[in-house]
Order: C-alpha cells, then sequence, then structure tokens
C-alpha cells in the first residue's frame, strides 16, 4: 500500500504540481485547495505526510496546524509546510512543536522537496530514502 500524502495549497497551480510530481513518483495522493475542507480531508485520507501553505483565505496554515494538534488521530502527521511567506523561518519553532518537520519556500525545486518527502516518510511504499 502506498504512502499518502494531502497538498493543501490555495493555489490549484501549485498543488496540481505536487500531486502529479509525487503521484508519478508512486506516492498516493489527495489534494483541497480550500482551506476550510483541510481538516475533514486530514480525517477522511489519514496522510502519512501532509504539504501545507501558510497563507490561504479564511484558514491560514497556522490555524490548519491549530486544529490538527486539537485531534488525536492527527497530531502525529509530519507537515512540511510550501510557502512563499518569507517570514515563516521567524516562526520555525512553534510551527516544529506543531509537527512541521521542514520548511520549504516558493519558489521551490521540485526534485529537493521530493526527496525531502522521501527522507521524511520513505519512497511511496514505506522504505527510507
Amino acid at each position: 500500500m502506498a504512502k499518502k500524502i494531502l497538498i493543501m495549497d490555495d493555489d490549484p497551480n501549485i498543488a496540481d504540481l505536487l500531486n502529479d510530481a509525487l503521484a508519478d513518483e508512486g506516492y498516493e495522493t489527495y489534494m483541497t485547495t480550500q482551506s476550510l475542507r483541510f481538516f475533514d480531508a486530514v480525517h477522511e485520507h489519514q496522510p502519512d505526510l501532509i504539504l501545507l501553505d501558510i497563507m490561504m483565505p479564511y484558514l491560514d496554515g497556522r490555524d490548519e496546524l491549530k486544529l490538527m494538534a486539537m485531534g488525536a488521530a492527527s497530531h502525529p502527521i509530519p507537515v512540511i509546510i510550501v510557502t512563499a511567506y518569507l517570514e515563516a523561518g521567524k516562526e520555525e519553532q512553534e510551527f516544529r512543536s506543531s509537527g512541521v518537520v521542514h520548511i520549504v519556500y516558493k519558489p521551490f525545486d521540485l526534485d529537493k522537496l521530493l526527496q525531502l518527502v522521501k527522507e521524511t516518510i520513505g519512497d511511496p511504499e514505506g522504505r527510507t530514502a
């Protein structure tokens, strides 16, 4: 069974790019571009990893991390933040306490991001990189 990744980005072009690249690598992918659907998607799909944007309408990435922390079933899921918010590094300690394992800034190098995914959860079948 392939590792599952949930992609949350309000930019459909970025969400599609990540979805396609990760699916091509063999991961089972799910995505949402609407922050209000994120929490339900986490519970429905129980992903092994979440790629999360910070700056989104309605609920931003910080809000989503707080919601995840309140849900026992979703709490230990590692998160890679993928953001254009250049000040994210200033909040790194807070993010890490919420399950964030890496912060990647847009525009990103897709190959490097795919390598971070493999380092975090292993290859699609769960073997470590």
